[in-house]
């Protein structure tokens, strides 16, 4: 009996040796990546808003490791301005991650004073998005973002990293479009009319960020 224990024991660890081995290869492998998105698809023009594009500083692009990126401020009389901030990762790594905003905006010594779940309606299909409010000093901010993979639209970072393992394990490209809008918002503005408005205004340009998105991203939930 103990000999049979001590078989099943080493066959278990073998077996697990190879798979972590297997899920190392798989995650180092090289796929051919999509072609880039077609960011200049994206309109200058929505919904009333004029769009301006800002640059990206060198400095910035090394620290994201993104392939392209776009940068635009949209702005209309009487409206809060929008900044819109797509970023396309072809590949990936561990020296090119994906930095999610709840990360990234403590590290620029923002503060996180609430986050939840938004839904819009894009193309008439609902879709879940991830929201914060944040602060720094006396300026606060409405962020509303989202990652298209090749699973779909994702709105959770947990989702993100579980997606790009199966494509790692199942040899797909791990290509992935971060999506981000931010809105600044009044000294006594509530989040929610801010929440309203941001999201009006994502649906509008949804549809166009998903048509740039090379096919092999999906855009729908699933």
């Amino acid at each position: 009996m103990a000999a049979a224990k001590r078989t099943t024991r080493g066959t278990l660890i073998a077996l697990l040796v190879a798979l972590i081995a297997y899920t190392y290869a798989m995650r180092y492998r090289r796929v051919d990546a999509p072609a880039p998105p077609a960011l200049e698809r994206i309109p200058g023009q929505a919904a009333g808003y004029t769009a301006e594009d800002e640059a990206v500083g060198g400095a910035v692009i090394d620290l994201l490791g993104a392939d392209a990126t776009l940068f635009r401020t949209y702005r209309r009389a009487g409206e809060p301005t929008i900044w819109l901030f797509v970023a396309y990762f072809a590949s990936p790594q561990e020296h090119s991650q994906i930095h999610s905003p709840k990360h990234c905006y403590p590290g620029a010594g923002w503060n996180i004073l609430a986050e939840g779940t938004s839904r819009i309606v894009v193309g008439g299909v609902p879709r879940s998005a991830r929201n914060l409010v944040i602060s720094n000093g006396a300026e606060r901010h409405f962020v509303l973002y989202w990652f298209l993979s090749a699973d779909g639209v994702l709105a959770d970072e947990f989702a993100l990293k579980w997606s790009q393992m199966k494509s790692s394990l199942l040899g797909r490209s791990r290509a992935t479009v971060f999506i981000r809008f931010s809105m600044e918002l009044g000294a006594d503005e509530d989040a929610r009319e801010a929440a309203r408005s941001i999201a009006r205004f994502a649906e509008e340009i949804a549809p166009w960020i998903d048509a740039a998105t090379p096919r092999e991203i999906a855009s729908d939930d699933g």
